[in-house]
């Protein structure tokens, strides 16, 4: 799967976000009206905390000037927010959608997600977020950990990881790191949000976790990081067209990607199983558009038209952009809505034999055996 060709970076270097365009009968389109925002995560977690940036900056280019009323439909890593939204979402422009993406739910055909993704929602557009994982310094006995290679030629210590259920991205990321890696882990699932997760490190419940570039930045930084209670390890990396998972650009040069830590451990140039390899590489793509901005399908084009425009403003904002980069630590990467409807088809066209592995390894969480 090409992904560099089709990413959100590839797509912001070129006319980004030009989109939407309404005409002068649509500008009052929401004069009077209230939206609601559906989040798909708990309150405090990283979903809420980017979701609500987003749009206090973009209710400024939405013409009528609607109430925006944020709810909070989590659980199932996301899936429950997505089910509702496209169940019961109103199609009258009245009810809109940010979400971190469950796409590894479909890519599984995990029933817990019966929305489709790629067809019961027209997108007004994405965002393209990194995560970094970060350990408690004091996971392993008798040690303090000081770098990432503490916890890579660890062979003893069991370390616990957080996770929001076995399909979630976050879940199967970290598994596949660990156990590609041979580290021996503890995976602790079902937190209903990055914020939960972090308070569940702080108290000593779990030993590591990830963070998107929102809530890493702008939580992990001031209440961990800093206080000394814990260090970064890791990131992902991007994919490329030629298969390769490089040093994502949104994150400091000393987190390292996977493929340098996996070589660190093995040799360079050594790659982990076919398939693990795989695995690891679709998860990355999913980073180019971690966020997305819906509707139901079927919403009034008025609706999507005054959103898509709205959106295009909103990312040339520079104070916008300026925010962004202040809570985000990079600058801002997405895609506007027709380059994400055409990307999450591209992201959910995986082989039998990857999806049917993919499957098969969630199912293999530990959970699953109680």
């Amino acid at each position: 799967m090409n992904l560099l060709k089709h990413s959100a970076l590839g797509i912001l270097a070129g006319a980004v976000i030009a989109f939407g365009f309404h005409s002068s009968a649509d500008a009052q389109f929401y004069k009077g009206k209230r939206v609601n925002i559906i989040i798909n995560y708990s309150p405090g977690g990283n979903t809420d905390i980017q979701g609500r940036m987003v749009m206090r900056y973009m209710k400024k280019f939405i013409p009528g000037n609607p109430r925006l009323v944020f709810r909070h439909v989590s659980g199932a890593a996301g899936s429950v927010g997505a089910n509702f939204l496209a169940d019961v979402g109103k199609t009258n422009g009245s009810m809109m959608g940010i979400f971190t993406i469950p796409i590894m739910f479909q890519v599984m055909k995990d029933p817990s997600l019966r929305a489709d993704l790629a067809n019961d929602f027209v997108f007004v557009g994405s965002i393209a977020q990194q995560t970094i994982s970060h350990i408690r310094v004091d996971s392993i006995p008798g040690k303090k950990i000081t770098s990432y290679k503490d916890v890579l030629f660890e062979k003893e210590h069991k370390i616990r990881t957080g996770g929001h259920g076995p399909q979630s991205s976050k879940d199967m990321r970290t598994r596949l790191f660990f156990e590609a890696l041979k580290i021996p882990h503890q995976p602790i699932t079902g937190y209903k949000s990055g914020g939960k997760m972090r308070a569940a490190l702080h108290k000593g419940e779990i030993d590591m976790t990830a963070d998107s570039l929102a809530g890493y930045f702008g939580r992990v930084v001031p209440q961990l990081i800093k206080p000394g209670t814990s260090i970064p390890v890791w990131h992902i990396g991007r994919p490329t067209a030629d298969g390769d998972i490089v040093h994502a650009s949104s994150v400091p040069k000393d987190i390292p990607s996977f493929k340098k830590v996996y070589e660190e451990k093995f040799g360079k140039g050594k790659r982990p199983p076919r398939l693990v390899w795989e695995a690891i590489s679709t998860i990355a793509g999913t980073r180019e558009m971690l966020r997305i901005i819906v509707f139901k399908k079927g919403t009034t084009k008025k609706a999507v038209s005054a959103m898509r425009a709205a959106w295009a403003k909103t990312i040339k904002d520079p104070d916008f952009r300026k925010e962004y980069k202040r809570v985000n630590g990079s600058e801002f990467g997405g895609m506007n809505g027709v380059e994400s409807g055409k990307y999450i088809k591209r992201l959910l066209n995986v082989k039998p034999e990857l999806q049917k592995f993919l499957f098969d390894f969630a199912r293999s969480h530990p959970i699953y055996k109680k």
